[in-house]
């Protein structure tokens, strides 16, 4: 090895032990516990993420039971699993400003979505033009929106019955939930519930798809500088070396299409569209009802370099990955625990037939049990399987006696330290509808540890969607699988075990055990 070589190594090395001696001993988070390792390097995050494929998060629960509630978890941030600490840490504006942590709002890839914004003001400017399509008074619309393509999933399991052949629940309902968010956010839907063959050209692909992207979010937050290099190199390459890249590209490619398409259709009433042009199959000057992309272009709220094609397109692109398979997955997780426990079948089908004919979302929503079924199922379902890390940047933050300084990220993560913690739920892995039956006080306190949206200032913005999606879903299903009126289906299962439903891997998005073949039933 030549001199020049030689140098640039040992110079490496020593750079980066002086920024591990730094870490060590002089960093603003020494004096927390946790294993000197972490301490020094991401590394380790890196080992147990992405070369042991999403198994961090069980590595922490570990170090917590060695070093305490309070733990350094790598060389900047703090992870605490105390469910007292959960409502101190994730607030609303007006408790406190709450940043995103720059290295972990990078693993998307959209820094400038909602989702990635870094900054306190940015992000409540980005999102107030998002929640102003979700507000209460969208919910009639978007109603009218799911509940078409809830009854076509119904109907089109009623056609698996005469072929005996298994149907994949998360292929299905991840085709129900991309064709829904498809339509909410560009007013059309991709139509992956029409396909012939449904379950294996709509919604396995688009399954795989979207949770490999998920798998490789720890990569990015490690190495962000690879995705730059992809866009360089040429698609008939990319295609060969990494397809899944390459099928990112023509998504946003397909996005982008979308976005000069709404720019250029012209509003004619407060909440009104022209779809001039708009070569979705609408006439020339026919009016329908604003998605939500044409919300973010007319948005008061967003000024305009806040409307540039990059920054739209990596909005619709979030919400195209969030709006998927999270709801997808509570669904396929919830219909598990419904059908492996028939007493719960029967409670919920008798309570769902003495529906009217006519019934609506919020005929539905005031049903206790069927509500009682949908909150156990969002519990084990968790939402998010990842930690999610929050800095308050300019005041402390006590846990205990430990004093945590501004500027600090700290995580907890509510799969463990909430929804599966014993001491906030009993026998935390048992489908028990009951926890969510009692007096309305006893309810309200218990909800406040039902966290798969997060909570807070930067809190999942498509609550109102996901539990319109899972009341009409699961109301429809199951009435129509019912003794008495509205009988059309039946469901049993297929080889499916509780473990194809509990999570193994930390994908970002919860992911079963990598042998698991989904939630499969025959439809009677």
């Amino acid at each position: 090895m030549s001199f020049l070589p030689c140098v640039l190594v040992a110079g490496t090395f020593v750079i980066y032990l002086v920024v591990c001696l730094y870490r060590l001993f002089f960093s603003s988070i020494t004096k927390f516990p946790g294993p000197r390792l972490a301490a020094c390097t991401f590394w380790v995050e890196f080992w147990y993420d992405v070369v042991r494929d999403g198994r961090f998060g069980w590595k922490i629960q570990e170090w917590h039971r060695r070093y305490g509630p309070i733990i350094r978890i790598n060389p900047s941030e703090i992870h605490v699993s105390d469910p007292t600490f959960y409502h101190t840490l994730y607030v609303a504006s007006s408790v406190r400003q709450t940043n995103k942590w720059s290295f972990s709002a990078q693993m998307f890839g959209t820094t400038s979505a909602s989702v990635g914004t870094v900054d306190h003001k940015l992000h409540k400017l980005r999102r107030a033009a998002l929640n102003s399509y979700f507000a209460q008074k969208k919910s009639a619309a978007l109603e009218q929106k799911v509940r078409q393509f809830v009854d076509r999933l119904v109907e089109r399991l009623g056609e698996s019955r005469w072929t005996n052949n298994p149907v994949n629940l998360v292929d299905a309902f991840t085709a129900l939930t991309a064709d829904i968010i498809g339509e909410v956010v560009f007013g059309t839907s991709f139509g992956l519930l029409e396909k012939e063959k449904w379950e294996i050209g709509g919604g396995k692909e688009r399954h795989m798809f979207m949770m490999q992207l998920s798998r490789n979010t720890h990569l990015m937050k490690q190495v962000p500088w690879i995705y730059g290099i992809m866009k360089k190199v040429p698609r008939r390459v990319l295609k060969l070396v990494h397809p899944l890249t390459k099928e990112l590209f023509e998504l946003q490619d397909w996005i982008a299409d979308k976005i000069h398409t709404a720019e250029n259709r012209r509003p004619i009433a407060p909440n009104k569209m022209n779809w001039k042009d708009c070569g979705d199959g609408q006439e020339e000057g026919q009016d329908q009802e604003r998605c939500l992309l044409d919300e973010l272009i007319v948005s008061p709220h967003l000024p305009a370099p806040e409307r540039s094609l990059q920054r739209l397109a990596e909005e619709c692109l979030t919400l195209l990955g969030a709006g998927t398979v999270t709801t997808a997955w509570t669904l396929s997780v919830t219909t598990y625990h419904i059908l492996a426990n028939a007493d719960v079948h029967s409670k919920l089908c008798a309570e769902l037939v003495s529906l009217p004919q006519a019934y609506s979302y919020h005929d539905l929503y005031r049903l206790p049990y069927l509500s009682a079924v949908i909150h156990e199922g969002l519990r084990l379902s968790h939402g998010t399987s990842h930690r999610l890390a929050r800095i308050s940047p300019s005041v402390s933050l006590n846990f205990q006696d430990w004093e945590i300084p501004p500027g600090v990220p700290i995580s907890m993560t509510s799969m463990y330290n909430i929804h599966l913690n014993s001491t906030v739920f009993p026998f935390p892995y048992v489908f028990d509808p009951q926890r969510w039956l009692g007096t309305v006080e006893d309810v309200k306190e218990r909800r406040k540890w039902l966290v798969p949206f997060s909570t807070g200032s930067r809190m999942c913005v498509g609550l109102p969607l996901a539990y319109l999606e899972l009341f009409l879903a699961l109301g429809a299903m199951f009435r129509a699988g019912g003794e008495g009126k509205g009988k059309l289906i039946n469901l049993e299962l297929f080889e499916t075990k509780e473990r194809d439903v509990q999570v193994e891997r930390d994908w970002f998005n919860p992911a079963p055990w990598e042998g698991s073949k989904g939630v499969r039933v025959l439809v009677r």
